[in-house]
């Protein structure tokens, strides 16, 4: 574990830091919201990224999808003027680093330029359109950003006793002056982790406020977990709750009845924020499983359905999702995605409540409840007539 960091040293400090992570988290708030609601009059008036409605998509009319511009607009802000003004803050993450004479931390330019980078291509994508390897190839790069910047896993906390360590084998490769290090085995598995996540999210961006309000309370999970004594990165918490709070300014304009929806850029970045906040600074990757355990059960569930009929489980549009089955076995929404975020904000206070073998105990145990749960209302769903579409 990393030492305590001198930055909570004493009890003052603390009181301005809890101070600071508020003022800062409420203007990101008030920004995003008013953000949201001039691209959300901009593109209705200007007819932009308003693509035409989908099959798995639930709503009768084509909505603006600008969100996730206003969400990361708002992030990569109000992060770098925080950078500015509290530069001791990011310095925690351990990597000091120059740009064009501005001093930031490595760590934290992996982050905000992979999720610019991130935004734009799925931009494109959002206005219009992009071809699934061409999108693919644009998070390649997002995670290539991450790796040179230094973020990635160093080793898992083996619920059994000592750390598994992911440093061996390594390959260094010199770039001018500049030395950079392949970590084979915790780059490949960041890979996985990145690429799942923000495809992952995306995935079950079909209902109204559930991949935002799912972000929201991950990036909450995460940033108190951050907190704790025992973790004690202040740097990575303010990241979440900036994250959480920008996306919580878009969610009142997407909750139900939704008035503007991420878009992919939007979707793509809540997932990448979550996969890298969940590994910075060491592993939360079983804290964060926790937290979205519904949504990765079902989206299991959902490409092996894929797979068995035959459909690419990836690019298929369709309505087979959790929170379709929720509808097809006569919920009205948005009761569903209610649903989903009791079922996720209680596994997240489990996740900060437990440790070890424990927690590890706990998610075999939720695998199971969830993977029955879901295929239960799977079952009562395709039973009862609804006036969704048959391929549900």
């Amino acid at each position: 574990m990393q030492p305590p960091l001198p930055l909570l040293a004493n009890e003052g400090i603390k009181r301005n830091m809890t101070f600071l992570f508020i003022l800062i988290s409420t203007i990101s708030f008030l920004l995003a919201v008013l953000t949201t609601y001039f691209l959300y009059r901009w593109a209705k008036r200007r007819g932009f990224f308003i693509p035409p409605k989908r099959e798995r998509d639930i709503h009768e009319k084509p909505i603006p999808r600008v969100g996730g511009l206003a969400i990361v607009g708002c992030f990569t802000i109000v992060i770098l003027l925080a950078n500015f003004i509290w530069p001791q803050l990011f310095a925690t993450l351990g990597f000091p680093f120059k740009i064009i004479g501005i001093s930031i931390d490595k760590r934290l330019l992996g982050v905000l330029l992979g999720g610019i980078i991130l935004a734009i291509i799925m931009a494109i994508d959002d206005y219009r359109g992009l071809n699934a390897w061409v999108k693919l190839l644009g998070q390649i790069l997002v995670w290539g950003i991450v790796v040179a910047c230094g973020i990635g896993l160093t080793y898992f906390n083996n619920p059994f006793g000592l750390y598994i360590n992911l440093m061996d084998p390594q390959t260094a490769i010199q770039i001018g002056a500049a030395t950079y290090h392949i970590i084979w085995i915790a780059d490949i598995i960041l890979f996985v982790w990145l690429i799942g996540m923000m495809n992952g999210v995306n995935f079950i961006d079909g209902a109204d406020g559930l991949a935002g309000g799912l972000g929201v309370i991950g990036f909450i999970v995460i940033g108190i977990l951050s907190l704790m004594p025992t973790i004690n990165q202040p740097a990575v918490a303010m990241l979440a709750f900036v994250a959480a709070a920008v996306t919580l300014g878009f969610l009142i304009f997407n909750f139900y009845p939704a008035k503007v929806f991420l878009g992919d850029v939007g979707a793509m970045w809540i997932g990448f924020m979550l996969a890298v906040l969940s590994v910075i600074s060491g592993g939360k990757l079983a804290t964060l499983f926790l937290v979205l355990a519904v949504v990765i059960m079902d989206g299991f569930i959902v490409v092996v359905y894929r797979l068995a009929r035959g459909k690419n489980p990836l690019t298929t549009a369709d309505q087979t999702h959790v929170h379709h089955r929720f509808i097809a076995a006569g919920l009205k929404m948005p009761y569903p995605v209610i649903i989903i975020y009791i079922l996720s904000a209680t596994f997240g206070v489990l996740a900060l409540t437990t440790h070890g073998r424990v927690k590890w105990i706990l998610i075999a145990v939720l695998t199971i409840v969830v993977f029955l749960m879901l295929i239960g209302v799977r079952i009562i769903g395709k039973n009862k007539p609804t006036g969704l579409s048959n391929n549900i």
